[in-house]
């Protein structure tokens, strides 16, 4: 539903996301002022009582995206950061494997490299896509198979070989978590609730009585700016990984150059 504001600047996707609300907010209220004006429906509105019921019923709402707003970039945090400790993870195990003997250290760096140059060239792609992308757990396995079979015989190997271990399972641990969060996000009921709330709220500023349609005007364009730039962030956060403007894999770019290379 909102997978195209993924793939423009943030900027542009915010200002399309106002004129969106502050449009239909104004339209809104031209077609239903003149409506109710025509009719007389205007003398009949006590704006002390609206105003009563428009506050809880924003009181509400402010509520429920605001809680919204914050699980969704609470997402988007731990996703960065378990990308992040999986980088982490990976350029652990690398420098573990110092204490491998030859031929085997070589051959397990270049597995774990593999996997990470895999990652970064095949994996993201299908992250931006909302794809989990589970083709790196071959390379995984690969490592995995060739680190199960050293059989340490000094007492300095079988600590580097226990430590080498332990820092893979926290990669493959790491590594779920990640795949997890390319597809997590808010579901569609919260997201029908999210945008019929936004609706009501701005259809109820609508019922005010007021000579000056410009202050009107002020009043729902401000509301539902507003509650647009709300809707805007929980799309942005929602999906942490999807579009050009998710989290990228610089981590692993990082550990790449920096100490596999």
């Amino acid at each position: 539903m909102t997978d195209w504001l993924h793939d423009i600047p943030s900027w542009l996707g915010a200002v399309m996301m106002l004129a969106l609300f502050v449009g239909v907010a104004i339209g809104g209220l031209a077609s239903t002022r003149g409506w109710m004006r025509r009719r007389g429906v205007h003398a009949l509105i006590d704006n002390n009582v609206v105003g009563a019921m428009f506050s809880g019923m924003l009181t509400i709402y402010a509520i429920t995206i605001g809680l919204t707003a914050v699980a969704s970039w609470n997402n988007a945090v731990a996703a960065g950061d378990v990308t992040s400790l999986e980088a982490a993870e990976l350029a652990a195990a690398y420098r573990d494997l110092e204490g491998y003997p030859e031929p085997l250290r070589s051959d397990l760096r270049r597995r774990l490299r593999s996997y990470v140059e895999h990652e970064i060239e095949a994996a993201w792609p299908s992250h931006q896509r909302g794809e989990e992308s589970h083709a790196g757990t071959a390379k995984l396995d690969d490592f995995q198979n060739a680190l199960y079979v050293f059989q340490p015989t000094t007492d300095s190997q079988r600590i580097v070989h226990a430590e080498a271990l332990d820092s893979y399972n926290r990669i493959i641990e790491s590594r779920r978590q990640r795949l997890e969060a390319v597809t997590s996000g808010v579901p569609g009921t919260l997201w029908s609730v999210v945008l019929v709330g936004a609706a009501l709220s701005i259809a109820a500023s609508w019922l005010f009585s007021l000579e000056s349609v410009t202050i009107h005007a002020l009043m729902s364009g401000l509301l539902a700016a507003m509650i647009g730039l709300l809707v805007f962030f929980i799309a942005v956060t929602d999906r942490p990984f999807h579009g050009a403007n998710g989290i990228g894999p610089d981590a692993y770019r990082l550990i790449l150059r920096d100490v596999m290379n």
